[in-house]
């Protein structure tokens, strides 16, 4: 066992290491992406991933954003009441959940999507220039298997990832 313990401290001692670097890689992507999203649109990370939610489904629950996106409900509930504030977003009851509201674009929401995508894409092309088209798609491929493995493990709510 002791030369097991040697091993697994020289693991936590590598650059390489796959928890850390997929830690410092996603923060990274983050805070860049984060400071554009921020100067050029007047929105945070959490407010630009709940439109991008609603984007893609037109109409969805706060709960539904917070599970597909694994964010914690607090940020997406408080990513909603700054969209709801500024007119981005409205809600309406749910048809299918009398507790739940669904959230929707507003045309002022669907216009500022719409001026943001670009930049998404353009910001998703510059991560990805230092890549091959083949390399890309093989690190999309990758993080799909590695997003499986991870759920198997994962807490119940994505609130304990956030506050880990």
């Amino acid at each position: 066992m002791v030369g097991m313990v040697g091993y697994f401290e020289r693991q936590f001692e590598n650059e390489e290491f796959l928890l850390f670097r997929l830690s410092s890689v996603s923060r990274r992507v983050a805070a860049a992406c984060a400071n554009v999203y921020l100067t050029e649109f007047g929105l945070s990370v959490a407010e630009w991933r709940l439109m991008a939610q609603i984007g893609r489904f037109g109409s969805i629950s706060a709960k539904d954003v917070a599970e597909k996106i694994s964010m914690d409900r607090v940020s997406i509930s408080r990513a909603a009441a700054k969209c709801l504030a500024e007119g981005l977003i409205q809600e309406k009851p749910s048809l299918t959940d009398r507790r739940s509201k669904a959230l929707s674009f507003t045309p002022k929401g669907r216009a500022l999507y719409k001026r943001v995508i670009p930049r998404a894409c353009e910001l998703a092309n510059l991560i990805e220039a230092g890549l091959t088209k083949a390399e890309a798609r093989m690190l999309k491929a990758l993080l799909e298997k590695l997003d499986k493995a991870v759920i198997k493990i994962e807490p119940t709510t994505t609130d304990a990832v956030e506050a880990a």
